[in-house]
């Protein structure tokens, strides 16, 4: 391969990257709304204790996460742990009004640090296709701080969780992520993976 050629194959390669790596959020929702799924510190499944979800309370400083199943996954061999890359289509909700501020699907790696930590906890255990609600205190989701205009400070929030898929290898994963981008970063994928694919096609049938 000339030189110039590795420059182009490595420009290709490094935008590739730059449009699939990192936190990706659906394309149905504001900036703003999506805020809810930012930053996080790591919670070890092991010390998952969560509170009575039919008990919760919403005036309880000490409340903790609690779910509720609404369907079982039937994927037995494919179970959402720390590491998993997960996707999940979601809605939530302010547990003070119902009021739904987003909604979509995302794609991630639990327990990596990326989502808040509610979803990092709520999460485990989950079986491909099966259906979860989670209800999120604040402590666990904004605390204090909120989320703009969307979400309130000391907001008790509520998610219905389905588990869609986990990727088992780094192609799922990034096909995974190209499925949860706006259409916007959809077209660069694609535009970006096609340039990648014609210049190892041209190189190989140049060497051939």
């Amino acid at each position: 391969m000339t030189k110039m050629k590795q420059q182009s194959f490595l420009l290709s390669f490094l935008l590739l990257s730059s449009v699939t790596n990192g936190f990706v959020t659906p394309s149905a929702t504001t900036s703003t709304a999506r805020q809810h799924l930012i930053t996080s510190p790591i919670i070890s499944s092991s010390s998952l204790q969560l509170g009575s979800f039919d008990e919760y309370s919403q005036t309880d400083p000490g409340q903790d996460l609690a779910y509720e199943d609404t369907l079982i996954g039937t994927a037995s061999d494919n179970v959402a742990m720390e590491g998993t890359f997960v996707t999940v289509a979601y809605k939530g909700q302010l547990m003070s009004n119902n009021k739904v501020f987003d909604e979509g699907q995302i794609s991630f790696r639990l327990g990596n640090n990326q989502v808040i930590k509610g979803w990092d906890r709520g999460l485990i255990g989950m079986k491909v296709g099966g259906k979860r609600t989670l209800k999120i205190p604040p402590q666990l989701a904004y605390g204090d701080r909120g989320a703009g205009d969307v979400i309130p400070g000391g907001a008790h929030l509520q998610f219905e969780c389905e588990l869609k898929s986990i990727a088992n290898n780094v192609m799922e994963e990034k096909m995974a992520e190209a499925s949860s981008m706006n259409p916007a970063k959809q077209f660069l994928y694609v535009f970006v993976a096609g340039s990648i694919i014609y210049d190892v096609l041209k190189y190989q049938m140049h060497v051939i």
